[in-house]
């Protein structure tokens, strides 16, 4: 079996993609965030089985753990001749093309295929993949009636156990499928002679390099690029970059000399690193900016999970659930830094304790500053509309917030060392390069929010020592990302103080 349905849509997207799998897997850079995307749709995929009533399911393992396909295969051929209603992970292979299928419902009429996805919408990559099912089935002799998509509906509200009928949305997409599937044979002929080639293909950097995914040999296939070049360039899409790059225009001098259109923020960035001027410093913008602050001065970091299948009562599929936070806090001008910390316990509801806390600790008539303060709003806003009883405290505080992204978004202090970029992973090395006690990476276990989302899901059952060091780990990380805004706050005064 040369080709599966993964197979097939990674060939879609780009053809060297399948090569390298096959040939070169070493050279690919996995996204950290992927495994827990993968174990996401695996629970999403379970709960999904029993949509249409009672199933069985054919999937087998080796000893070793991997899928066992001969075994699901013969699983599926006698749960066929059977006639059973609903097939779980039913497999199919013809003339070297694997599939299995997440449910095959029979009907009077034939089979109904219903493709599982744990994203929120369809997406052209599902298209391909249940157009090659389809194709699959009937070349091994199904008549296929229908096809469907399930996805996630966002606008489930769980209410006790989970209704998986509410969760869910069926899309029938018999007839949207149809231009996807007319390529099918063709595409995967030309896969398995792509597959069949010893020696590595050669491909142009384009769009599907970052859609529908993006590629995990990004690295490699672009490791003859100059850097910086316009694909850096501050939030500039991907097509645009490209279609400049079929122009001919990749460094930042051919940027310069071509005369593409800039925004300001890109102008900024270009000519900082052509020039390679020192550190701006608007002075006077700073002070505009510090001046909307007043003490007592709480500085606010939320770390927060989000799950496609809602843990608990009154949260929507992907809702981000706040568990933790951070508090440097000075209350006077001159006084001494303080901190306080709230880490939820990992196997309840955590946003009830921590908006008690939250209000116990932040005086209502307290500055707040935040780094990107629509994140830390949004959740004091659901926050506020969950629990009324502490909503007039909650709102209060939310009222108070400032954003410190502004200072650096609106131009006051640029550093080429950015990179064009506001983020506080590029603003602080830049601000206070070579400083270890403000490097993410010298954090243990836990060195970026995607990290401390997985530590926290991960945490339940857990043996109670890795638990604890774990817990530590997410409170180390969750009190560098304030005391980081503290840092760049006392930078900002200095800047100030020659006024």
């Amino acid at each position: 079996m040369n080709l599966s349905k993964s197979k097939y849509t990674r060939f879609c997207q780009c053809p060297k993609m399948l090569w390298l799998d096959t040939y070169r897997p070493e050279l690919a850079v996995q996204d950290p965030a992927l495994q827990r995307r993968f174990q996401e749709g695996n629970e999403v995929g379970d709960l999904a089985m029993g949509l249409l009533g009672d199933f069985v399911e054919t999937t087998a393992y080796t000893a070793e753990g991997k899928l066992d396909i001969p075994a699901m295969l013969k699983n599926t051929k006698k749960y066929l001749a059977e006639g059973k209603e609903n097939i779980c992970e039913a497999a199919f292979t013809k003339n070297g093309c694997y599939c299995a299928v997440d449910i095959l419902h029979k009907t009077d009429g034939g089979y109904e295929i219903y493709e599982v996805k744990s994203s929120t919408d369809i997406h052209d990559v599902y298209m391909w993949d249940v157009a090659y099912q389809r194709w699959v089935l009937e070349q091994s002799g199904l008549k296929i009636v229908h096809t469907y998509i399930v996805h996630i509906n966002n606008k489930y509200v769980r209410q006790g156990d989970i209704d998986i009928h509410k969760l869910f949305t069926v899309k029938d997409v018999s007839e949207a499928i149809l231009p996807y599937y007319s390529e099918v044979a063709a595409n995967t002929a030309r896969a398995n002679e792509y597959i069949a080639q010893k020696d590595e293909p050669k491909s142009e950097l384009g769009e599907q390099c970052f859609a529908p995914y993006d590629c995990a040999y990004w690295q490699y296939c672009a490791r003859e690029l100059p850097s910086p070049n316009v694909l850096d360039l501050y939030r500039i899409s991907s097509k645009k970059a490209f279609g400049y790059m079929e122009k001919g225009i990749v460094t930042f001098d051919d940027v310069i000399k071509s005369g593409i259109p800039l925004n300001a923020t890109q102008r900024r960035q270009v000519e900082f690193e052509q020039l390679q001027l020192p550190t701006h410093i608007d002075r006077l913008g700073i002070k505009s900016f510090l001046d909307t602050l007043w003490y007592p001065l709480y500085f606010l970091d939320f770390e927060t999970f989000q799950t496609g299948i809602p843990m608990y009562d009154d949260i929507r599929p992907y809702q981000q659930v706040p568990f933790q936070y951070s508090l440097h806090y000075l209350k006077r001008n001159g006084s001494e830094l303080e901190h306080k910390e709230f880490l939820a316990d990992e196997n309840s509801d955590p946003r009830r304790a921590l908006a008690e806390r939250l209000v116990a600790d932040i005086p209502t008539d307290a500055c707040v500053l935040a780094y990107n303060m629509s994140f830390e709003c949004t959740r004091l806003k659901e926050l506020a509309e969950t629990f009324p009883d502490l909503s007039e405290k909650l709102l209060a505080i939310r009222a108070n917030v400032h954003d410190l992204l502004d200072v650096f978004r609106n131009g006051y202090v640029y550093d080429r060392a950015m990179e064009g970029s506001f983020s506080i992973k590029k603003v602080l090395p830049a601000l206070f390069p070579n400083n270890p006690n403000l490097d993410y990476h010298n954090l243990a276990d836990v060195h970026n929010g995607g990290e401390a989302t997985d530590t926290f899901l991960a945490l339940r059952g857990m043996e109670r020592e890795e638990r604890d060091k774990l817990r530590q780990s997410l409170l180390a990380y969750c009190k560098l990302d304030t005391m980081a805004m503290v840092m760049l706050w006392q930078r900002l005064r200095e800047f100030c103080v020659v006024l």
